[in-house]
């Protein structure tokens, strides 16, 4: 499917604009970049023209400049990563990773900043264009990702952390067809790579169920399988994973502030952890997948080894049941792979009519390099 498709499906403007202070394209001629030689590499069938073509590879060299102003400024953690974000309206907005502190309470990443900076822009737009027959209909269509590293350096694009990953996993604002670009190294030469969502995020769109039967048939993926005969795990313990985590979420009378309640099990050292969410405020939440983890690792410290997790609960907060949620944490899916987890580890989801086993490697099959110098 073309890029002229998708959008058409959508019944929106595919055409890429650009404000007259960028027309001059003065980034590609300040890094001698020959558009031409330029290759697109994806699994998407896109046709650019020249024009747009120049604007997407402005667009990530406006990102790069930003990203490498925030290093030399002395951002804290000597990283610098900033996107450009591009609306189906065609507005565009830049941001940069913000670092108040080192640790995660006080950080947001380029992508996320970006995207807060262009859905500000939409909403004042809206507020000067308004009228009765206008609606505010913010969606993301372009995340174009840059990092401060030489532009000629780089070997392989970079992938948006978990965190972010799970703003994308949402569909109030983004959808499979929002593509991100990037600067990869091809065959030695300078490309753009662009990934859409549903390769990033390939079980987005599927909304898991909350019926439980013990007769439901398990289905299982090659790489599961595999994954299962590694570690000794059967059928019986796929069961087994979703009965306790069930049991948890049947039991749960901690989340009435969201009405979304979510119980998690796993299996790790050859021991079952159970856990359910817990609601603090409207907000504030603790996730049971994080608790199994924890009381597992209180058991076997550095010895921890997670083979198996099994989400089970409701995909839509209160009055949000339009857009889901979701059941599974990418966030904590994406902490604990990077230790004591690894792609091997088995998810495991309860659907309405099946069990669906699979890896954490095919749930996220990119992985973020974090690369930081503290």
């Amino acid at each position: 499917m073309t890029l002229l498709n998708l959008i058409e499906n959508k019944n929106m403007n595919n055409s890429i604009k650009t404000n007259s202070t960028n027309c001059s394209f003065s980034l590609i001629k300040k890094y001698g970049i020959d558009v031409t030689l330029i290759e697109i590499i994806s699994k998407i069938d896109i046709q650019f023209s020249f024009y747009e073509k120049s604007v997407i590879l402005e667009k990530l060299l406006e990102a790069h400049e930003l990203a490498k102003i925030n290093v030399d400024v002395g951002n804290i953690t000597k990283r610098g990563f900033a996107s450009n974000v591009c609306t189906y309206d065609n507005i565009w907005a830049l941001g940069t990773n913000f670092n108040n502190t080192r640790n995660e309470i006080s950080s947001v990443c380029g992508e996320r900043s970006a995207i807060l900076a262009a859905y500000n822009a939409s909403l004042l737009n809206y507020l000067k264009n308004n009228s009765d027959s206008i609606n505010f209909n913010f969606k993301v269509k372009y995340i174009c990702m840059a990092q401060a590293l030489d532009l000629f350096k780089i070997d392989k694009s970079i992938i948006p952390c978990e965190d972010c990953l799970a703003w994308f996993n949402t569909s109030k604002y983004f959808d499979d067809d929002t593509i991100i670009f990037s600067f990869e190294k091809h065959r030695g030469n300078l490309c753009l790579r662009a990934i859409s969502l549903s390769e990033l995020l390939p079980f987005r769109n599927k909304k898991t169920s909350v019926e439980y039967l013990e007769s439901k048939k398990i289905i299982c993926s090659d790489f599961a399988l595999n994954s299962m005969r590694m570690n000794f795990i059967d059928e019986e313990k796929i069961y087994e994973l979703v009965s306790i985590a069930y049991g948890k979420y049947k039991e749960n009378d901690m989340t009435e502030l969201s009405n979304q309640n979510i119980a998690c099990s796993i299996f790790a050292n050859g021991n079952i952890y159970t856990s359910n969410k817990i609601d603090w405020t409207k907000r504030w939440y603790s996730e049971p997948l994080i608790h199994c983890f924890y009381d597992a690792v209180v058991e076997n410290a550095e010895n921890t080894r997670v083979d198996a997790i099994c989400y089970f609960g409701d995909e839509y907060t209160k009055n949000n049941d339009e857009f889901n949620d979701g059941v599974v944490s990418i966030k904590s899916i994406g902490r604990i792979r990077q230790k004591f987890a690894t792609n091997d580890t088995l998810i495991i989801l309860n659907f309405k009519d099946y069990i669906q086993v699979t890896t954490i490697g095919e749930y996220l099959p990119m992985k973020f390099i974090q690369g930081y110098k503290i």
